[in-house]
């Protein structure tokens, strides 16, 4: 026997089925390494790269106000690799590939790691390189 199906509101029918879909895979969800701390607000928190082989991982960090406060992105890779010159990132190594593009490269090794985040024109104070490096932990990602 078929229910009257005036009886359900698609809506309520899809928001469920939204939320089962959102429960059954987030724990698929990588975790990224990032940053607790940011001294401006970030829009999103994306996966952009990364070497299961090696462990490499590379994250982007998009502000809210784009235009204004600059996009970062922090690498997470093995000393031994040699440094990550991929993107705009690039531009920290190799600036004669685009003068236009200032980029600030800020490194700390931890473990087998090396750390490195890279920021567009903006340059960071000691101290909120210390500040960031403290608050950083395996999270997931997230857009506003």
């Amino acid at each position: 026997m078929v229910e009257d199906e005036s009886e359900y509101d698609p809506d309520e029918l899809a928001s469920a089925r939204e939320r089962r879909w959102a429960e059954r895979y987030r724990r698929d969800e990588p975790l990224l390494p990032y940053p607790g701390w940011w001294p401006w607000p970030l829009d999103e928190v994306a996966y952009r790269d990364g070497d299961p082989a090696t462990g490499m991982v590379a994250v982007d960090l998009l502000p809210v106000r784009d235009g204004i406060d600059p996009e970062a992105v922090i690498i997470r890779q093995p000393r031994v690799a040699p440094p990550f010159a991929y993107g705009w990132p690039r531009a920290a190594w190799h600036p004669e590939d685009d003068p236009d593009l200032v980029v600030h490269a800020y490194e700390w090794e931890e473990g087998p790691w090396r750390w490195t985040v890279f920021v567009q024109r903006v340059v960071l104070a000691a101290e909120v390189m210390d500040r960031v490096r403290e608050s950083m932990g395996w999270r997931r990602g997230w857009t506003l």
